[in-house]
């Protein structure tokens, strides 16, 4: 469902050197025009043409660069050339995005050689976009450096009722706005000197960092909207042999809520996520009967499954459509598709809402993915949906406790604590483990010889158990964006040691306790009859961390590692 038609989606693959970020680096965009022009099409359908030229510089050495555009079945490429008399010949490759299992676009590239310093090179395509419902956003910068860029949109008064929304915009934009002696409205948007996009790690979605323009006015509303969607999941809906598949399924059930979390689990342990995003494919779910048959679907047709399923056995089933918050928009304020990016079945039973996101294999009914908590979602509900918002569960919901049981063992070469572990997970972190492991173990024997050092009937140990937990600093070298942390959660490890008889504690740690714009790090330590416990948390309670405030959050975390590293001292006691 997460369809994207935009040259700002960056093909690794089509690159030949990394994207540049200042006027400093080698390729730069010496000058851009990307001219975008509504126009009544045939049958009552508007398509917009569009035109972009680009010229590119060499600023010190000779290289290739890979000028390109995205093309599918509701946009059609309708040239693409470059300029010279030796100019390469454009190539044209299917570019199905990672992670989904079909997708129409296309794109269509040159290899364009700037041979020496001071080289120039253009390139232009044309383009039209035949269903505006998919012709949502305007990207500005590109993946060079932009010396000069002019984005011009011309709308018809016949169109008037499609419009701009102006996102992420900062000082650097200079927006004329007019109109013409024939009615059209035109907007010309000049750039300068403009950084190229970057790919960093665990950064916000392009949406939220980059300025960018909104295109409304394809639905009237968002109940417009919601009927179009709903529309498309108004498939044949039958199961072969249902009552026979949620008997099997439910047998042994003793109450309602057992059935609901048995077809819950069944459509999450049988089905396979992958996304396919084919033209209406991309907001069409496919039949439940076939993806029962084939074992996989995307997420509107796991949620249509599981909705059968459901309401099979006399459930209040719906389909849900949501913007996940990978996207900056909410699709009340903004009624576009670029504000829809996943669907989930909402369940309402005995008084209380259950998302049920099929696509996360371990989460039980009552747990909600964080990557929709908060969010607004339309829920099918007739002719009109229902918009509701998500509840927004705190940090504690993803928990990921690891508690150990030492005992100090002095007699044995070398000294060690011997001892067990006990881990619990729930939500996300649950999630995360199971999905990497399958299964997690809750208990094994285990030795730490390096925790322990001895000398002169000292012993010094160490409790930290040492997992890394987004305990890393953040390389901030080369960093130009924010930096997401991967949940809200908490996370918990406990440490009891056991000591020997005749043996006494000389030195604990002082605690630790700290407060950051994303949270909480803290650890204590305590001494009691015979044993030593040690606590170290982190709840993180924003994931996102602003550019301005990792310097802060890496110094947070050095100061809770150095406290969490401090050795505790235990000698034999003197009578």
């Amino acid at each position: 469902m997460r369809k994207q038609y935009f040259s700002f989606i960056f093909l690794y693959i089509f690159s030949s050197c990394l994207y540049s970020q200042t006027m400093d680096d080698n390729i730069i965009i010496n000058c851009c025009e990307d001219s975008y022009v509504f126009k009544e099409g045939p049958g009552d359908n508007p398509i917009v043409q569009n035109t972009r030229k680009t010229e590119y510089e060499a600023l010190r050495m000779g290289a290739t660069v890979q000028p390109h555009m995205f093309y599918g079945e509701f946009i059609s490429l309708d040239e693409a050339k470059a300029k010279g008399v030796l100019a390469p010949k454009a190539i044209h490759r299917h570019a199905t995005p990672e992670n989904v299992f079909f997708d129409d676009t296309r794109i269509c590239y040159f290899n364009l050689s700037l041979s020496r310093q001071g080289k120039k090179a253009a390139v232009q395509f044309s383009r039209t976009f035949h269903d505006l419902r998919y012709f949502t956003r305007i990207y500005f910068p590109e993946e060079y450096f932009i010396r000069k860029k002019r984005i011009t949109v011309t709308i018809p008064a016949a169109l008037s009722r499609f419009r701009l929304v102006e996102k992420n915009f900062g000082p650097g934009i200079r927006c004329e706005k007019s109109v013409n002696k024939e009615g059209d409205s035109l907007f010309v948007y000049t750039l300068k000197g403009v950084p190229a996009t970057r790919k960093e790690e665990a950064a916000p979605a392009d949406n939220c960092l980059y300025p960018h323009l909104l295109v409304t006015g394809s639905f009237a509303d968002v109940q417009d909207m919601y009927r179009w969607l709903n529309g498309l999941a108004e498939v044949d809906c039958t199961l072969p042999q249902a009552e026979m598949l949620t008997d099997e399924i439910t047998a042994g059930c003793t109450d309602e809520l057992e059935k609901i979390h048995r077809t819950y689990a069944y459509v999450q342990q049988n089905i396979r996520y992958i996304a396919f995003e084919n033209g209406l494919a991309g907001h069409r779910p496919d039949r439940p009967a076939e993806v029962l048959r084939k074992r996989y679907g995307d997420c509107k047709g796991m949620a249509l499954l599981l909705r059968t399923l459901l309401k099979a056995q006399g459930f209040d089933a719906r389909m849900a459509y949501i913007g996940t918050d990978d996207i900056a928009s909410s699709p009340d304020e903004v009624p576009t598709l670029a504000a829809i990016n996943h669907a989930f079945c909402l369940l309402f039973h005995q008084g209380k809402r259950y998302c049920l996101d099929a696509t996360y294999r371990y989460l039980p009914p009552e747990d909600i993915p964080q990557g929709i908590q908060g969010r607004k979602a339309l829920v099918e509900n007739g002719d009109s949906c229902l918009i509701l918002t998500l509840p927004q569960q705190d940090a504690s919901a993803s928990t990921d406790s690891l508690n150990y049981h030492y005992r100090l063992m002095t007699d044995s070469n070398p000294p060690t604590l011997k001892g067990t572990a006990t881990r619990v997970s729930t939500g996300e972190y649950k999630e995360y483990l199971l999905s990497l492991y399958h299964d997690t173990p809750k208990e094994k024997q285990i030795n730490n010889t390096a925790a322990v050092q001895s000398a002169d009937g000292e012993y010094c140990l160490e409790a930290d158990p040492h997992e890394d937990f987004f305990h890393q600093p953040i390389d901030t070298t080369r960093r130009k964006q924010d930096y997401l942390l991967p949940w809200r959660c908490r996370i918990v490890r406990e440490v009891t040691i056991d000591i020997p008889q005749g043996y006494a504690v000389s030195y604990l740690p002082a605690d630790f306790h700290i407060e950051t714009n994303q949270g909480i790090l803290s650890c204590s330590y305590r001494a009691g009859a015979g044993y030593i416990h040690f606590r170290k948390v982190m709840e993180i309670r924003r994931k996102r961390i602003p550019l301005a405030l990792i310097p802060a959050w890496n110094d947070a975390l050095r100061q809770w590692k150095k406290a969490c590293n401090e050795q505790i001292v235990i000698r034999q006691s003197t009578l």
